[in-house]
């Protein structure tokens, strides 16, 4: 084609036509400068269909992401729940005397169980698209900014949880330093191995209600249950929010 073009603009010359020569020359850019354009559009187009495609596939990355949070924020209050249900035996259990190791070993797992909240949410793919600065494939704008509360809203709860983890922290530890309770631990009660290691006289303070270190361990079984409601309502509270987003996603990728 560009052989065919020169071609054509040499008989032009040697004709002596001047005047069609421009008038061919002219048209010839013209030509060229709208294959340029038509070329450049078709290139953006392909790029806004890929761009579309790739921001669906990150919503459905997210919204899988969010969806599986549900489930296991569910799964958390179901267990916090049957855990409430256990501190209260455990209690009950302390007020109305402890007969023998294994009690104390039952009060020990459930104490354990207890203190062990830890905030772990499926945020992998969004804090890739906020590092690699994907996240503006999102198009429809209110929906950005609603995922954008929900994983601030993360941050938050995750401050919160990691706030009560250090006071759970110094509460176990207070205890763990005033009595010997950390010795009927199923993590350590086997290494003491003879009857002069573990025997009811690292416990007798459970049996006396006036003995500081009873005092002060009710206190910290009282704390779990609070580290467990406590937990249930910042995940009920995600749960909405999770919902509410889910819910604006759905309706984007109809």
């Amino acid at each position: 084609m560009i052989k065919l073009f020169r071609n054509i603009r040499k008989n032009l010359l040697k004709e002596g036509k001047t005047t069609n020569y421009l008038k061919y020359a002219i048209g010839e850019i013209v030509l060229v400068v709208i294959g340029i354009l038509i070329a450049l559009q078709v290139n953006n187009w392909n790029q806004k269909t890929k761009d579309h495609h790739l921001g669906k596939d990150f919503l459905f990355r997210i919204h899988r992401d969010i969806v599986q949070d549900t489930i296991n924020f569910r799964s958390i209050i179901t267990s916090n729940k049957a855990l409430r249900e256990d501190i209260k035996r455990a209690l009950d259990t302390i007020y109305h005397g402890i007969d023998n190791i294994k009690q104390v070993k039952y009060i020990g797992a459930i104490y354990d169980k207890a203190l062990d909240q830890v905030f772990s949410p499926n945020d992998n793919t969004y804090r890739g698209m906020v590092s690699s600065g994907t996240l503006g494939l999102i198009q429809n704008l209110e929906l950005k900014d609603e995922i954008i509360d929900l994983y601030s809203e993360y941050d938050q709860k995750s401050a919160l949880f990691s706030g009560i983890g250090q006071w759970m922290i110094t509460v176990a530890t207070a205890e763990t330093i005033q009595t010997d309770f950390l010795k009927f631990n199923d993590g350590v009660s086997d290494i003491f191995t003879s009857p002069d290691m573990l025997n009811e006289q690292d416990y007798a303070f459970l049996n006396d209600k006036n003995d500081p270190r009873f005092k002060m361990f009710v206190k910290a079984i009282a704390a779990t249950a609070f580290n467990q409601s406590a937990s249930n309502g910042y995940y009920q509270e995600l749960i909405h929010s999770c919902e509410r987003v889910l819910q604006h996603i759905d309706e984007e990728l109809k």
